[in-house]
């Protein structure tokens, strides 16, 4: 679909100074890399300490 509408446009498109450069969108996407990877670590740790027969860190 993208293809399609880029061949209408006659000219190239300006680009505003307000839009996002992508750096916006590369910080969202490393803190949620950060905090899944540190949710999955604790569920990790707290599999373990069942597993060896601790109390639940709950």
């Amino acid at each position: 679909m993208l293809a399609f509408i880029a061949t209408r446009i006659p000219g190239p498109v300006a680009e505003t100074a307000d839009r996002d450069p992508g750096i916006l969108t590369l910080a969202f996407t490393l803190a949620r890399a950060l905090r899944n990877g540190a949710e999955t670590a604790f569920a990790r740790r707290c599999a373990l300490a069942l597993a060896a027969g601790g109390p639940s860190p709950l």
